[in-house]
């Protein structure tokens, strides 16, 4: 029988291939089930285009996102759910950041930013912690050893 988390859905939105499979498999190995694109442009056709305006089509649980991605970035992605009223959190990582890309994302929302490189673990952790804050019933079910984590 399938765990709660395992029915969550984690947007990934990462450009470079080689990232974006070993953070959808890692993501995958916790149990999350992970769309993964490698633009804005794909990460606004699955949520569906209306998230810009408020009416999104659909929802993942959590969207974990570069920040420089081709179209939208990640700090679009951001404003976009802000502006539409959902709670979806969303955990953006970058390689290129500045005390002003940080402040930027804290003002839209984000749960954190994850500066490359960064330890797999941190982003579970971050992952893990972020559903844990939109819904307290879900600690129970995170499933993770605290030594894997």
């Amino acid at each position: 029988m399938p765990t709660r988390r395992e029915t969550r859905t984690i947007l990934l939105v990462e450009d470079d291939t080689e990232m974006r499979s070993m953070l959808a498999a890692a993501l995958r190995r916790d149990g999350y089930v992970v769309v993964a694109v490698g633009d804005g442009d794909e990460a606004l056709e699955w949520l569906g285009i209306g998230v810009l305006d408020g009416r999104p089509a659909r929802l993942p649980a959590i969207v974990v996102s570069d920040i420089r991605v081709p179209f939208f970035s990640g700090l679009d992605l951001a404003e976009g759910l802000q502006h539409s009223g959902t709670s979806v959190p969303i955990i953006l990582i970058t390689g290129f950041a500045d005390p002003e890309t940080h402040a930027r994302a804290r003002e839209l929302g984000a749960c954190c930013v994850l500066d490359k490189p960064f330890a797999m673990h941190r982003l579970r952790l971050a992952v893990r912690e972020a559903l844990r804050a939109e819904d307290p019933s879900a600690a129970a079910d995170s499933g993770l050893e605290r030594a894997g984590a």
